[in-house]
């Protein structure tokens, strides 16, 4: 059986260097994004990548796969993608705005499961044009996890309305959210550069604030997905055997920073989770998980 892993990152950068062999000019209408598609075969997830990328978020040993893990296995799909002839975007710089899972059953580690990602729908944003990327997972045939990412491709000299964003957990009388766990979290400059050797992602935003800087970033900034993965193993919500997550990436993560993490739950068992500054005045993530047959 196969052992699926994302890229090392020697492998990484020479794969990276074919993103620039051809030129990604944008587009002028977001419908002419082309359907790309790649694939893995059936394969299990390396044991030694699973416990490294554990430890970069901070969870503790598993029985289960952990809510993104699938996503970040995936990168080599959706570097293959990004560097294919016909995608419109230039890989440098991208900006994670959202993301969902949906999983329909517990995936132990050691599941043998098919991969497969392709490009989703594109549409303006008021900094620039958005993509969708879609990712599968497949045990025995049947589709077990759906990651769906949307990623914004930066261009100032473009203007268009944002679209909305989700908002927050709804409450009423019966179902008023209850703060169940509160953390106040460091993240290091070097936390994006570890987790970029585990995640296989070079964009240079992660890497370091004086190649930040070129995209327009006071500083470097963590990746999205790890921000997520952090939430939700605060909050104790990696381990959910079914369920559907959507997160709001609101404002990038600065590295170095302090954020805080707290987590919200309500009598139907509705999680809400979010993510601010350390003082709080400044909305970083937004994430809603919702655990189907408990509502």
């Amino acid at each position: 059986m196969p052992v699926i892993r994302p890229p090392a990152l020697l492998p990484t950068l020479v794969s990276t260097l074919g993103l620039f062999r051809h030129a990604h000019r944008g587009l002028a209408d977001p419908a002419q994004l082309p359907h790309i598609e790649r694939a893995l075969p059936a394969g299990r997830l390396d044991p030694q990548w699973l416990q490294a990328y554990r430890a970069c978020v901070g969870l503790e040993a598993q029985d289960c796969l952990p809510p993104l893990a699938l996503q970040i296995a995936a990168a080599p799909l959706h570097m293959a993608i990004l560097a294919d002839r016909g995608f419109p975007f230039p890989a440098m710089g991208l900006v994670h705005m959202t993301q969902s899972v949906t999983q329909s059953r517990v995936l132990p580690d050691h599941a043998p499961l098919a991969l497969r990602a392709w490009t989703g729908t594109a549409r303006w944003e008021k900094r620039g044009m958005s993509f969708g990327l879609i990712t599968e997972a497949s045990l025995d045939g049947e589709v077990v996890w759906r990651g769906e990412t949307r990623a914004l491709a930066l261009d100032r000299s473009r203007h268009a309305k944002a679209t909305a964003r989700h908002g927050k957990l709804a409450a009423s009388a019966d179902n008023a959210p209850t703060l169940r766990r509160e953390a106040l979290v460091t993240l290091p400059e070097s936390c994006g550069r570890r987790y970029a050797a585990i995640a296989g992602d070079l964009n240079p935003i992660h890497q370091r604030a004086l190649l930040a800087r070129l995209f327009g970033f006071r500083r470097a900034i963590v990746h999205g997905t790890w921000t997520l993965a952090r939430a939700l193993a605060v909050a104790e919500l990696s381990q959910l055997p079914a369920y559907e997550l959507q997160a709001t990436f609101r404002r990038p993560v600065e590295l170095p920073s302090q954020i805080l993490i707290r987590a919200y739950a309500n009598a139907l068992q509705q999680h809400s989770v979010q993510v601010t500054s350390a003082d709080a005045r400044q909305q970083l993530i937004d994430v809603q998980v919702s655990v189907p047959g408990r509502a």
